[in-house]
């Protein structure tokens, strides 16, 4: 969905407030976030975030036909503001706080939602700078371009993973630069030339 370029940043701005009010969540009661489990759970939200971004793109963003539709345009036109609107992601981070907080507690449930959004945000960040940032040669951010362009250009689906490369290289869906490839072997049924 073409967007506004308010629109298309406003998770930038609207996650880190939630997440910091997660993090502070009854800081004047018992603080439980300066305990171990609410931390185990943030970093358990921030793994997990990597898995969903993966299946996501690969399996929902690839396959689901009108969602299909619109993450194709934003292969078609990379540079334009393409993305789903904020209330999209509010409804997905509401209702998996919501069941982790019924499943366990709601420290654990704030922990790991606050990881998902630190993983989303890192998400929005690394594929913004990916498509629109002035990277130099020698940036870290380079190696998500290039795999990143990879995912856009390539005939065969793959490196669906923005954030990390991880999930690709499990799941078999890496695409490989050709020049880490090596010399193309030669086939059995290719003719040789003969030498006399």
């Amino acid at each position: 969905m073409n967007q506004t370029k308010i629109g298309y940043y406003a998770d930038l701005f609207f996650y880190p407030i939630v997440g910091g009010g997660f993090l502070l969540y009854d800081f004047n009661g018992r603080g439980f976030a300066l305990h171990s489990r609410w931390w185990f759970a943030f970093v358990c939200g921030a793994i997990l975030w990597t898995l969903v971004e993966y299946l996501l793109h690969r399996f929902v963003y690839h396959k689901v036909v009108v969602v299909r539709e619109l993450h194709g345009m934003h292969h078609s036109h990379p540079n334009d503001f393409f993305g789903a609107p904020i209330w999209v992601s509010i409804i997905g981070f509401s209702f998996f706080l919501s069941f982790l907080a019924l499943l366990w507690d709601i420290e654990i449930a704030c922990g790991t939602t606050s990881g998902l959004i630190v993983g989303y945000v890192s998400y929005l960040l690394i594929h913004d700078a990916v498509h629109r940032w002035q990277l130099s040669e020698r940036s870290w951010m380079r190696n998500h371009r290039l795999r990143h362009l990879r995912h856009h250009r390539n005939p065969l689906p793959g490196n669906f993973g923005v954030t990390t490369g991880f999930w690709d290289l499990v799941f078999g869906t890496a695409i490989v630069p050709e020049r880490a490839r090596g010399p193309r072997p030669i086939a059995s049924t290719e003719v040789t030339p003969r030498t006399s």
